[in-house]
């Protein structure tokens, strides 16, 4: 029996007498089946990427972000991959901006993650057409995304905040230029109090040196003095004292730029990116502050020379004025 034939004997089942009704309707109709297997082939297909992306190397943090991500938009679709065409993701866009008001640099990264999920898809045959391939990304403000925290700015941060460890944490981010992930890693015991350096643990398990500055070490000490316990850095105000999560040291970070009055998120990155920018215009070798950073690729350090009017004035007072 043909999909057909089976859906007539079912609506006549709920109608009995009308079978030959039912038939002349359903007539003209092309009608298939859609198996569970399709149903539930995107879920499949995303968990696929995943591994795939595993094995590439990307990071936990990047997969779970990834997963998140293409999860929410499958749960939107809820279409087999086959059947998903360029309109279901610019309705899926349209939703992420006026249903759940995303920014459009959240957007942005939806766009992207959904580029590398389907130009996947691609490569492996799993689609017949990338869907991807006329949505076009948007136009970010990237200098402004990007932007460091001014003097003024950072001043009024260290303002924000409230404890001890706060101003450890701001000072020891914006003068080190480590990482989130690297800075939930250090242990206390670790620090060289003498040389205002520390080891860290960067990308690919690769170890290098980083120094802080004598504020950042002033902080610090004040704060491991008056905390009650913790072997990390930077550890929790509550027994155990665990280490604090690279999501909880993002959320002090946040809660003192709320408090400083900024307007834009602050994160400690934007202080990673401010140490670098300060690092570049205070005449620091260009492969020295790539060390620093821990970026094996120089063209990611150049990120932070490219050329803003500010930086023409002062480059250009410093040598010829």
């Amino acid at each position: 029996m043909d999909a057909k034939q089976e859906l007539v004997g079912q609506l006549a089942a709920l109608m009995p007498g009308m079978v030959e009704e039912i038939a002349r309707i359903v007539g003209d109709y092309r009608i298939s089946r859609e198996l569970s297997r399709e149903r539930c082939g995107l879920e499949r297909k995303v968990s696929a990427f995943l591994a795939a992306r595993k094995i590439d190397g990307l990071s936990p943090k990047t997969l779970k972000n990834y997963r998140e991500m293409l999860s929410a938009f499958a749960a939107k679709v809820e279409k087999p991959v086959t059947r998903i065409d360029t309109d279901d993701i610019r309705g899926y866009i349209a939703y992420l901006a006026q249903e759940r008001g995303l920014k459009d640099s959240s957007i942005q990264t939806h766009i992207n993650t959904l580029r590398s999920f389907f130009s996947w898809l691609d490569q492996e045959d799993a689609i017949r057409k990338n869907p991807m391939r006329k949505i076009k990304s948007l136009k970010l403000d990237k200098f402004q995304a990007r932007r460091p925290l001014t003097p003024e700015e950072l001043e009024r941060l260290r303002d924000g905040c409230r404890s001890y460890k706060e101003k450890a944490l701001v000072e020891f981010l914006v003068s080190s230029g480590c990482r989130l992930s690297e800075v939930a890693g250090i242990r206390a015991d670790q620090i060289d109090w003498r040389e205002r350096s520390v080891e860290v643990l960067g990308k690919g398990g690769k170890r290098r040196v980083v120094y802080f500055s004598v504020r950042a070490s002033l902080m610090l000490r004040a704060y491991i003095e008056q905390r009650k316990g913790g072997e990390a850095l930077f550890a929790s105000s509550k027994a155990p004292y665990e280490p604090m999560s690279p999501r909880a040291i993002e959320r002090a970070v946040e809660t003192v730029g709320v408090r400083a009055g900024e307007r834009r998120r602050i994160h400690p990155h934007l202080l990673r990116h401010t140490f670098a920018t300060n690092a570049l215009h205070g005449g620091m070798d260009l492969t020295v502050i790539q060390h620093l950073l821990g970026h094996s690729d120089p063209k990611t350090t150049m990120i932070y020379a490219e050329l803003r009017p500010d930086a023409v004035k002062y480059a250009y007072e410093r040598v010829i004025a």
